[in-house]
């Protein structure tokens, strides 16, 4: 698949004047100059520089907005894409209910038993993955996460 410079450009524009719209209300620490708003804005400013190149550049091209990819025709690879941002939106749905556990062992037994139709070993790896995640967030980087009902 094949999207053209001239989208790109337009989103990485907009996108960095959003960043940069909303870098500037963020706080400055007292007696400087700059803030937690310096370097997003500093990102933003090279970010629309670049949407900018590629703007112009895909101005001066005369090609397709968008040309589909041979792998669009397949509806198995485009619902294997698509698990992606469904797993992204059950996780932000369910997680405060179930618990961080519950919900990743649920999203991992899925995706791989989608991609491979092992159920037994699926639920075992989601099983071990999860334990290893959030042994990893929780309990040393001291990420806090979703308890859900069961309190995990």
């Amino acid at each position: 698949m094949k999207i053209s410079d001239k989208i790109f450009g337009a989103v990485l524009i907009c996108f960095s004047l959003f960043v940069l719209v909303y870098a500037r209300s963020l706080p400055t620490l007292p007696g400087q100059n700059y803030g937690s708003g310096f370097f997003p804005a500093t990102a933003a400013i090279f970010t629309l520089g670049c949407g900018g190149i590629l703007l112009v550049r895909g101005m001066k091209k005369k090609d397709k907005m968008l040309v589909l990819g041979e792998w669009t025709k397949s509806p198995v690879l485009v619902a294997n894409i698509c698990l992606i941002p469904a797993n992204l939106i059950f996780y932000m749905l369910v997680s405060d209910i179930l618990g961080f556990m519950p919900t990743v062992i649920i999203m991992l037994t899925f995706t791989i038993w989608w991609l491979r139709r092992k159920l037994k070993s699926s639920f075992i790896v989601a099983v071990v993955s999860s334990i290893l995640i959030y042994v990893f967030f929780s309990k040393i980087m001291l990420v806090p996460l979703p308890a859900g009902f069961l309190g995990l």
